[in-house]
C-alpha cells in the first residue's frame, strides 16, 4: 500500500509539469520517485538553481502515511539545522552594524557567561567547547533558564582548540541576537530576513505549522515521540519552511544580495576557518565548506527526529540544491549526488 501511494502521489506531483520538459528533468523525476520508494521515504521536496535561476521545484510522495495529501514544492517541513545558516546571517548583520564583534567574548552580551573566554567566532565555527548536554524541553522554558543551565555545563575543550558540532552554541547566538537587537530572535529573523525576501511560508514554531509529518522507516512518529518544540532551540533547529522559500533565500545568498548583507560579509562566511572531523570539510562562519572538482561547495544538512534536509551551494557553478524530507532514513547526500550526476550529464550533452 505504501509503495502504491508513494508511486501514485509522486507521479501526480510531477507528471502534470513534465510534458515538454527537458530530458534531464523527466529523468530526475523518475529517479527521485524510485528513491522515495526504495527507501520508504513518505515525502520529499527538491528545488534546484542553475545559472542563478530556479529551474526545478517539485514534491514527491505524501505528507503522512495513511492519508492521501500529496507533497509539493509548497509543503512545509522542519528544516532542522539549516536554521543555523539564517542565525549566522543575522549575526553578520549585527556585526555590520557594529552591534556585535566576532572576537568579543559572549559574557559581554550575556551575564550568564561573565568571565568566559568563548567568543562569537567560536560559536559560529563550532569551536566553543560546548556540548549538547541540555536537550529541548517538553515544557515551556524561559530562554534565561536555558542559558543558566548551559552555563553550568563542563566544556569539552578550550575555546578554539577543537571542532565540536554544537546546537548549544547557536542557541546562545540566538539569545545574543535578541539581547543586542531588543527583539526576540524569531522577530529579528522575520523582520530582517524573511520579510525582505517575501518568504511567506517560512517561520518558526509559533507562526507556521508543518504540512509533512515526521516518519521513521515509513511509519508516522506519534506526537509524544517527536522532537519537542522548544523556543530556546529556535536558533539551531526551529525553522519550518518549504523548498520554494528556501531556494529563494539561497538564490539571494548566492547572489550576495545587499538587502541582506554586504558582499564582504557573504565572502567572509564562506572562508574556511576551522577543520571539521568530517574529512576535508571546513567550518566557515555557519557554513560547512569544501573544495570539489568544480570549485567550492558550501552546505548545511539538517536532522531532527523524522526529518532530514540538505542545502548545497556551488558558487562557481551558479548552482544550488535544496532537499527537504519527512523521513529519518533519507540518504540525502546520495540524493544530492544523483541530482549532480543528472545535471552534469545534461551539461556534457550540450557541449
Amino acid at each position: 500500500m505504501l509503495r502504491l501511494l508513494l508511486l501514485l502521489t509522486g507521479i501526480s506531483s510531477s507528471f502534470a509539469n513534465s510534458v515538454g520538459n527537458p530530458i534531464w528533468e523527466t529523468k530526475l523525476n523518475e529517479v527521485l520517485n524510485e528513491i522515495i520508494i526504495a527507501h520508504k521515504i513518505p515525502g520529499m521536496s527538491v528545488a534546484i538553481l542553475e545559472n542563478n535561476e530556479v529551474v526545478y521545484q517539485k514534491g514527491f510522495g505524501i505528507a503522512i502515511v495513511g492519508q492521501s495529501k500529496p507533497v509539493d514544492e509548497f509543503s512545509r517541513f522542519r528544516a532542522a539545522s539549516i536554521t543555523k545558516l539564517l542565525t549566522a546571517q543575522a549575526v553578520m548583520m549585527l556585526v555590520e552594524q557594529n552591534k556585535l564583534k566576532l572576537d568579543q567574548t559572549i559574557g559581554h552580551y550575556l551575564p550568564q557567561f561573565k568571565g568566559s573566554e568563548i567568543t562569537i567566532y567560536h560559536l559560529l565555527t563550532h569551536s566553543s567547547g560546548f556540548t549538547d548536554q541540555v536537550k529541548p524541553g517538553l515544557k515551556e522554558r524561559r530562554i534565561s533558564e536555558y542559558l543558566h543551565q548551559v552555563a553550568k555545563i563542563k566544556k569539552l575543550s578550550q575555546p578554539g582548540a577543537v571542532f565540536s558540532y554544537s546546537d548549544t552554541g547557536f542557541n546562545i547566538l540566538g539569545a545574543i541576537i535578541s539581547n543586542v537587537s531588543g527583539m526576540s530572535y524569531v522577530q529579528y529573523i522575520e523582520k530582517f530576513i524573511l520579510q525582505p525576501l517575501a518568504l511567506k511560508n517560512t517561520g518558526f514554531y509559533d507562526d507556521v505549522t508543518v504540512d509533512a509529518e515526521p516518519h521513521y522507516k515509513g511509519t508516522p512518529i506519534p506526537k509524544h515521540q517527536q522532537r519537542p518544540y522548544d523556543r530556546s532551540f529556535a536558533p539551531s533547529e526551529g525553522l519550518i519552511t518549504n523548498v520554494s522559500d528556501l531556494i529563494t533565500w539561497t538564490k539571494a545568498t548566492m547572489l550576495m544580495k545587499t538587502l541582506l548583507l554586504d558582499k564582504n560579509s557573504y565572502e567572509k562566511m564562506l572562508e574556511p576557518q576551522i577543520k571539521t572531523s568530517w574529512g576535508e570539510i571546513w567550518m566557515g562562519l555557519g557554513w560547512q565548506v569544501y573544495q570539489s572538482d568544480n570549485g567550492q561547495v558550501a552546505r548545511h544538512p539538517g536532522s531532527v527526529r523524522g526529518y532530514k534536509s540538505l542545502l548545497l551551494m556551488y558558487p562557481q557553478q551558479k548552482r544550488a540544491i535544496v532537499i527537504l524530507t519527512n523521513s529519518s532514513h533519507t540518504p540525502r547526500f546520495e540524493v544530492a549526488k544523483t541530482i549532480e550526476k543528472i545535471l552534469a550529464s545534461h551539461q556534457s550533452k550540450q557541449h
